[in-house]
């Protein structure tokens, strides 16, 4: 894999914003990349199957009442 693999990107995101901290205590990490990450995921693999939602449901491994929560959650 190449530097420019996803883990890579993550862990060099992560690494920036603990550094940016500057000391203080960080709280809410796992939320805070889920919110950014997850609305990017949803919204390619949407435009990938031309916004065909019981496509993209199984594409994303996730149910077609979930995906449509989180549409409606991230205002894609």
């Amino acid at each position: 894999m190449s530097s420019t693999d996803l883990p890579a990107c993550i862990n060099a995101k992560l690494a920036r914003y603990f550094e940016r901290l500057g000391g203080e205590q960080a709280s809410g990490v796992h939320k805070m990349v889920t919110n950014e990450v997850e609305p990017i995921v949803i919204k390619f693999v949407l435009n990938l199957v031309d916004n065909n939602q019981s496509e993209a449901s199984r594409v994303l491994g996730i149910n077609r009442g979930t995906l449509k929560k989180k549409i409606e959650l991230y205002k894609l």
